[in-house]
């Protein structure tokens, strides 16, 4: 395993990472097999994206014994409602929704907390007094997380997030899918030359960019800001798709989401083959244009 600063942090982060919100509706074998396998690989930055109880308890078991080898990402912005998650910008919501998360985990802190979910209209709102960023912040003051960042499906949200003294690391789509986003080169290159914490999501834009020889259609929130429709090439995998993503200037590290240990392992061969292998420049022309 290859471990990369994040940005200014203190933390060192597997260059691969992996979230959780495939795991959320598994049961508790599947989820604590994955994530102790995932740490066993040498993974040690896991996402924990949602406040929900029955989701919760399973990490908890999966995370018993390991919670000083791993660096956690929460997340404020989402609450429960009858078993699900659902958005919310209550601050009161959220306040109840990350003690619950704190609890419920049996950990005293996160590493990372982060904004969840911001949109453009939503990010002005959130920066000002007594809102979201406030509350992230007093959770700080109160030794409840080390780090703020926020996660957006928006490029243009992503590049106010990096001129924002308050904000150490942004989570954003990255993929072969937006290789001509408008502004992404700008994004990673200034998150390079600030040495700002870069995670990069969604790498292959939710599953759509496995899906082989077909047909389909990318939506903004899956490319940071992009609707295509493209056929997906028939020589590519999940492993070029990270190569690809983990090659571009200024990400620290790819988040990726497995649902069960096949999928894990099948992405962890990523480590033991050749960048060859992994070659991804016949898959560029498709998003190129």
């Amino acid at each position: 395993m290859h471990y990369n600063k994040l940005g200014n942090t203190e933390f060192k982060v597997s260059q691969i990472g992996l979230g959780t919100e495939y795991l959320f509706h598994q049961p508790k074998e599947i989820v604590v097999k994955v994530i102790q396998e995932a740490v066993k690989s040498g993974i040690n930055y896991f996402d924990i994206l949602f406040s929900v109880q029955s989701y919760l308890k399973k990490l908890s078991n999966a995370i018993k014994g390991y919670r000083n080898k791993i660096i956690i990402a929460g997340h404020i912005g989402t609450k429960e409602v009858e078993g699900r998650a659902r958005k919310t910008r209550s601050v009161k919501e959220a306040k109840e929704s990350f003690l619950k998360l704190l609890s419920t985990l049996n950990i005293d802190y996160v590493d990372i907390l982060m904004i969840q979910f911001v949109t453009l209209k939503e990010y002005d709102v959130i920066i000002k007094a007594d809102d979201l960023l406030d509350l992230a912040l007093l959770f700080k003051d109160q030794g409840k997380t080390k780090y703020i960042g926020m996660s957006t499906h928006d490029i243009t949200v992503a590049m106010k997030v990096i001129n924002n003294k308050d904000f150490s690391a942004l989570m954003v789509p990255l993929n072969i899918a937006n290789h001509t986003l408008k502004d992404r080169d700008n994004l990673l290159n200034k998150c390079s030359a600030k040495n700002f914490g870069l995670i990069a999501i969604k790498p292959f834009a939710g599953g759509k960019l496995l899906q082989k020889n077909r047909t389909v259609n990318f939506a903004k929130y899956q490319t940071a800001g992009l609707t295509l429709k493209k056929k997906v090439p028939s020589d590519i995998s999940s492993l070029k798709c990270l190569n690809y993503v983990t090659s571009l200037p200024g990400v620290n590290m790819t988040l990726m989401g497995v649902k069960n240990i096949v999928e894990l392992q099948e992405n962890l061969k990523y480590f033991q083959t050749s960048k060859a292998e992994m070659n991804y420049e016949t898959i560029i022309p498709t998003f190129a244009t």
